[in-house]
């Protein structure tokens, strides 16, 4: 068995590895808004009643303001019953329905309107908004080219720094993030008040430099 030295190890390991980072800020072309009714009875046939007449008078609502079918769809629909404790005694009230409406808004500046005409429909649930981008691509590309220009400019920093040359081309790029920017999110506010604000899309990765 032959021993191996700790030089034998690291022959192959004559790198320069750095990591970089990008930003970039963009101004979103889509509003998601989760909206809907919550609506309770005795009985649950009537409950589910009210509740099917005023989501279909909420989709009228946002359709006049032109916003397509499509741009509209159920993200949740729950029958639960509707009880309260007196006492630690459990006190059956009657059902809880609830249908909640995934409304995409575009453009951005249709945002508190379309909260306001759900509200005067009968919308008594508004559950979150968030600003995004339709296709983030072209933004994340950006952010990835600064990325790069971060990294290639710490590589050159180091090989100045101990005297060394510096390969013209990198090695290795990993990039280490993925195409998944972070919406901008808003909760329990007035239409009156959204503001849409930028999206920052961030990327990063590593790079190497195979050293002579």
């Amino acid at each position: 068995m032959t021993n191996m030295t700790f030089n034998d190890q690291c022959v192959c390991d004559h790198t320069i590895t750095v990591f970089g980072a990008g930003e970039v800020s963009a101004a979103p072309d889509r509003a998601v808004v989760v909206t809907g009714v919550t609506t309770t009875s005795e009985q649950v046939a009537e409950a589910q009643e009210e509740n099917a007449a005023l989501i279909s008078s909420i989709v009228s609502s946002l359709h006049s303001l032109g916003i397509p079918s499509e741009n509209i769809q159920t993200t949740d629909y729950r029958i639960e019953e509707n009880i309260r404790y007196e006492n630690n005694v459990k006190i059956f009230l009657g059902y809880k329905v609830t249908h909640l409406l995934k409304v995409y808004v575009e453009p951005v500046s249709r945002t508190g309107a379309a909260i306001d005409a759900a509200v005067a429909s009968g919308a008594n649930v508004v559950s979150d908004i968030r600003f995004e981008l339709k296709d983030p691509t072209i933004a994340y590309q950006k952010a990835l080219a600064i990325a790069i220009k971060d990294a290639k400019e710490k590589a050159k920093t180091i090989a100045q720094a101990i005297n060394i040359v510096l390969p013209h081309s990198p090695h290795q790029i990993i990039e280490l993030s993925s195409l998944s920017p972070s919406p901008r999110m808003f909760s329990d506010v007035q239409a009156t008040q959204i503001q849409t604000g930028q999206l920052v899309i961030n990327a990063q990765l590593k790079m190497s430099y195979l050293l002579k």
